[in-house]
């Protein structure tokens, strides 16, 4: 497989997570290269990032395409077999989103299969924005710049946007996984062809600590048979009180914004979780994700304790894949889908807490 990788080029974790993807493909025998595009643009630093966006498009523009026909000739000469690219759809410099339209030169010469976009949350990347310690000319200017919230979700924004641009014209598949997520996803659609992608729905408004170790469990239990993508993986932040009104009002919309269209609009199923025996209220997040996978026309699943009602078996849920107990969903997808488990050594993902 030959996945591209997209994302902001800075304020993630990105490299320790591919770091951690190319480790479990050691441990499980499977060589998984890694070529880092915008490395090879700079030449590993001898032609400084911020000078090359300094140049006219036109020079980048030659640069970049020399670099993926560069790279798309190495795994042709090594005969790679896992493969993970490392590339910028987009780069946020001197205020301007410069938009990459590389889509034919990574189609003719990466080939992907598929396109994952890594995302983190908004706060946590400008706290890393703004480190202390920065000694790279190009995240010293971007520091300099004190990107608002707005701005770095914006920033997010057109990466997804774009990336997703380039998956339509080369038509394959397009995610987005946070890097908060465990390496297991990655590494599943890096080595797996055509894995089943699964986006997990619940509530965080009624969630107890006793209901949310329950939600885990059966998350946990999935990741035995899909690349399961969770909303808690991009970690809330918990002060905003020193934001500004239009960053409150970004973060908001952003954040429904990527569960309903991020997410559940790209996966292949929605699987709702909701184990109270008691049935508090349903969650109006969980709801509107399972409408918009309906209407997404995605497979829709529910696991809802005494939860039968025409609303959830004829509208929301489809026909049979209502059920009272995780044991009953997960026999299901095993015995009449025909799921199978992933039989790979995933024990990486205790560096999680997932």
């Amino acid at each position: 497989m030959r996945v591209l990788v997209t994302g902001m080029i800075a304020g993630m974790d990105d490299a320790d997570y591919l770091a951690k993807v190319t480790a479990l493909g050691q441990k499980n025998g499977k060589d998984i290269r890694v070529f880092n595009a915008v490395e090879a643009f700079t030449k590993s630093g001898k032609k400084p990032l911020e000078r090359l966006l300094g140049t006219t498009d036109y020079v980048f523009e030659l640069t970049r395409e020399r670099e993926y026909e560069r790279i798309g000739y190495e795994i042709e000469k090594q005969k790679l077999e896992h493969v993970i690219v490392r590339a910028p759809a987009t780069i946020e410099w001197n205020r301007i989103n410069r938009k990459f339209k590389d889509q034919r030169y990574i189609r003719d010469f990466i080939r992907p299969d598929l396109i994952v976009t890594l995302i983190d949350a908004e706060w946590l990347i400008k706290a890393k924005l703004e480190s202390p310690k920065v000694t790279d000319p190009f995240l010293r200017a971007l520091k300099e710049r004190n990107h608002t919230l707005y701005e770095i979700l914006s920033w997010m924004h057109e990466e997804v946007s774009l990336s997703e641009d380039w998956a339509k014209y080369m038509g394959i598949p397009h995610y987005v996984i946070a890097v908060g997520e465990p390496p297991e996803c990655l590494y599943k659609l890096a080595t797996v062809p055509s894995p089943w992608v699964v986006y997990a729905s619940y509530s965080m408004t009624y969630a107890t600590p006793e209901m949310r170790l329950e939600v885990n469990k059966v998350i946990h239990r999935l990741r035995d048979y899909a690349v399961v993508v969770d909303p808690q993986t991009v970690e809330i932040g918990t002060n905003y009180d020193k934001e500004t009104q239009a960053d409150r009002e970004a973060i908001y919309a952003y954040t429904v914004h990527r569960d309903l269209h991020w997410y559940v609009g790209k996966v292949h199923a929605v699987v709702a979780i909701h184990p109270y025996p008691e049935r508090p209220p349903l969650s109006a997040g969980m709801m509107d994700e399972l409408g918009h996978a309906r209407d997404y026309m995605k497979a829709r699943y529910m696991i809802f304790p005494k939860g039968f009602s025409p609303f959830t078996t004829d509208s929301y849920i489809e026909k049979g894949h209502l059920f009272e107990q995780a044991d009953q969903f997960f026999d299901y997808i095993e015995r009449v889908e025909g799921r199978k488990k992933f039989t790979d050594d995933f024990q990486l993902q205790a560096d999680f807490k997932l």
